[in-house]
């Protein structure tokens, strides 16, 4: 764990851990990130499964555009915290488990999107989400609620 061990030794790492502003700024960019996120996706899963009837299906997948700048601000602030403890991190099963969850998060949210940008007007006109959508839609809720659970744990395991 060579590489790991000198990412956490850099000055970088050291301000995000040490200094007064760094853990703070990372820490609350990243929750702000993980609002972005999390908000889109339950938004767009809820029209899918029902509610919010008066929202066009067909204009969802421009929601979940604004997710993917939660996603970055989530990768960079996530790297961020990252260095402060990489050999720790990459050996915690909740550090590994929350990303397995966001990478089937972020396909799930590209896919999600491919598919309303296709198929979303016809869904409208038929006044009707197909089981498909339903399930996207689900998968979608259920990945991203286990990557902020296990994001959790991992402070505390």
């Amino acid at each position: 764990m060579g590489f790991l061990g000198w990412l956490e030794g850099t000055s970088y790492a050291g301000w995000v851990a040490a200094s007064l502003w760094g853990w703070a700024i990372m820490l609350s960019l990243h929750a702000i990130g993980i609002a972005a996120i999390v908000g889109i996706v339950f938004v767009v899963s809820f029209r899918l499964l029902g509610l919010y009837k008066s929202i066009p299906c067909a204009s969802l997948s421009k929601y979940l555009e604004i997710a993917w700048y939660g996603v970055v601000l989530n990768v960079i602030t996530g790297l961020s915290i990252f260095t402060t403890q990489a050999t720790y991190y990459i050996t915690s099963l909740p550090f590994l488990l929350k990303i397995t969850f966001i990478i089937f998060g972020c396909v799930n949210i590209a896919y999600m999107q491919k598919v309303l940008k296709r198929d979303a007007g016809n869904w409208d006109t038929a006044k009707a989400v197909p089981t498909f959508g339903i399930v996207l839609a689900g998968c979608s809720m259920l990945f991203w609620t286990m990557a902020v659970i296990t994001g959790r744990l991992i402070a505390y395991m």
